[in-house]
């Protein structure tokens, strides 16, 4: 289930996370492995980055992908009441199918857990977290080998 990859999505390693690109070259993503306490404190960059460079394991991480989009924060113009409801229902519809998604496919892909963010880029945008339990080797190639398989069904499934 996590083997090679098809080749599509890109990985980008920068301060201590992972960007996640689309074959488009559109931002997906990101992904957070998680690095436990790190000691000494003052030197956790040069750790983590030495841990990434050295394709250390890691037992635990997040995935952060876009969710939903509302389209209906910050307007300055009164909007359509219809089109409020039209957005309000779809975006209840896609809800819902990333609900059933994580029901179907949580086990399979051993997410362990999941949680919705307003994005901090876009107050319009709902992101939702993916937690990850298993060992996930790092390094750009290692993270793209590990989440293709995941992010291949989450795009034929229309949620990517």
């Amino acid at each position: 289930m996590f083997g090679k990859s098809s080749g599509k999505w890109k990985t980008e390693y920068g301060d201590t996370l992972y960007k996640i690109y689309d074959w488009d070259g559109n931002l997906a993503g990101y992904f957070f492995p998680q690095y436990g306490d790190i000691e000494p404190e003052d030197k956790g960059d040069e750790i983590i980055d030495d841990l990434n460079r050295t394709h250390s394991d890691m037992q635990e991480a997040t995935l952060l992908l876009p969710m939903v989009k509302l389209s209906l924060l910050d307007k300055q113009e009164g909007m359509d009441i219809d089109y409020v409801i039209s957005s309000l229902e779809a975006n209840i519809e896609r809800a819902g199918n990333w609900k059933k998604w994580l029901h179907d496919n949580a086990k399979s892909f051993k997410i362990v857990g999941a949680a919705v963010y307003t994005a901090r880029e876009d107050r319009n945008m709902l992101s939702i977290a993916l937690g990850f339990v298993a060992t996930i080797k790092l390094g750009e190639r290692e993270v793209r080998d590990f989440l293709s398989p995941l992010l291949d069904k989450l795009r034929a499934d229309g949620l990517l």
